[in-house]
């Protein structure tokens, strides 16, 4: 006679998913108001800090994809929303880069100290490319020999720059460990 496991093994996690879900909800409110009030006021190396991309990257790299991508979709619609930009453009970028992030944090093998790095290089060149292509097909033209020298390169560096001082204090706010599972072999 066999026994029969209880149907829930573990206990019920509301309470932590309450509070998980405070602190993104916090995160998020902080990063729409850097992104909107700081940023545009904020000229460093002849660009401004895309804070939004670096927040998703971090929360996708401690959360996994489907956190990120949510928590893209939602600070980029909101994003948007304030700075009156099309809206969807920057939701869409947002969803692909905080997706992609989290599918290398669980797919990856680098050091926590170096996948801010990455990764933030990595998106900052997908999430401009992103834009630059949905500004070509909304049939807005800007030279190429601009983009790349006065606003593309010097916000790759800033966005490098500024990577590891945010993934850390996301990973302070977020309390932690990285909750990202890990494949099974």
């Amino acid at each position: 006679m066999s026994q029969r496991m209880p149907a829930i093994e573990k206990p019920v996690e509301g309470p932590r998913i309450a509070v998980e879900l405070a602190r993104l909800g916090a995160l998020l409110i902080v990063v729409v108001l850097l992104q909107t009030v700081v940023a545009p006021n904020l000229r460093v190396l002849g660009a401004n800090p895309d804070f939004v991309l670096l927040v998703v990257v971090s929360v996708a790299l401690l959360r996994g994809a489907e956190t990120g991508a949510v928590f893209g979709f939602v600070a980029g619609g909101l994003v948007s929303l304030a700075l009156f930009v099309p809206p969807g453009v920057q939701s869409l970028v947002m969803v692909a880069v905080g997706f992609l992030a989290g599918r290398y944090a669980e797919t990856a093998d680098l050091s926590p100290s170096v996948a801010p790095i990455v990764t933030v290089f990595a998106g900052t060149v997908l999430a401009e490319s992103l834009s630059l292509l949905a500004q070509f097909l909304f049939g807005r033209q800007v030279p190429v020999g601009y983009l790349f020298g006065h606003w593309f390169v010097p916000l790759l560096v800033l966005n490098t720059l500024l990577a590891v001082p945010i993934y850390v204090a996301c990973r302070w706010w977020l309390k932690g460990a990285r909750h990202v599972r890990l494949p099974e072999a």
